[in-house]
């Protein structure tokens, strides 16, 4: 098994769960996704595993410990992405 961030699959199950759970953000695309994502992935610790019965252990125990920092940062991501000019000002420059 390659080394993996198990971050990154905890973060993704949160969001998808946030999505799902406040209609609002069901209208954020797969470009927003990704850069929400970035944004509270590069805020939190990341934690690597090499092997499926670390990867077993770890998510457990990630999951219960982490949650709360996750939707934290999360909010903050999503808060940020949401308000941002930046898709405006990339589409101006195309033009």
């Amino acid at each position: 098994m390659p080394v993996h961030n198990l971050m990154e699959d905890v973060v993704k199950a949160c969001l998808k769960e946030l999505m799902n759970a406040q209609p609002q953000l069901q209208t954020i695309d797969e470009n927003q996704q990704s850069d929400i994502m970035a944004i509270t992935l590069n805020r939190l610790p990341a934690k690597y595993v090499s092997t499926a019965s670390g990867e077993v252990f770890a998510k457990t125990q990630l999951r219960m410990q982490t949650e709360t920092d996750v939707y934290r940062e999360l909010a903050n991501a999503i808060d940020k992405v949401l308000n941002s000019k930046r898709p405006a000002e990339l589409m101006e420059k195309k033009e």
